[in-house]
């Protein structure tokens, strides 16, 4: 009996040990919500970066790197690409402000948020 009890505790802490927790989210919403509804949710614990982003029209899930100030988020691309290029989505985040350049010009031509009709868009960390 003592051996099963004793594997059976030990199956179960192992088992706990292998489930992540949920991320513990940060979230930036638009400081001009007239224009769109764009939210972003990032979480770092140790080693793991995870982002979320919402808009009218799509809600994404995954990773992100952080250099600096600068934010990349892997499997967020741009609404309209540059040409057949696929276009990641990027970030400058400065103390509680998350900043994106929504949109190029002529020479450099690409929409990240669709969604979105400013140039520049500000988003402020909020408490949900």
């Amino acid at each position: 009996m003592k051996k099963f009890l004793c594997s059976f505790v030990c199956l179960f802490l192992a088992s706990g040990c292998a489930i992540s927790p949920e991320p513990n989210f940060a979230y930036y919403k638009n400081s001009d919500p007239t224009s769109c509804h764009l939210v972003v949710g990032l979480s770092q614990e140790d080693n793991l970066y995870v982002y979320e982003v919402t808009t009218d029209s799509r809600s994404v899930r995954g990773n992100f790197m952080k250099n600096g100030q600068t934010i990349v988020f892997s499997d967020l691309f741009a609404s309209k690409p540059r040409g057949d290029f696929k276009v990641k989505v990027s970030a400058s985040l400065q103390d509680d402000t998350l900043q994106f350049q929504n949109y190029g010009n002529s020479m450099n031509p690409f929409t990240l948020f669709s969604e979105c009709d400013s140039k520049y868009l500000s988003l402020v960390r909020v408490r949900i």
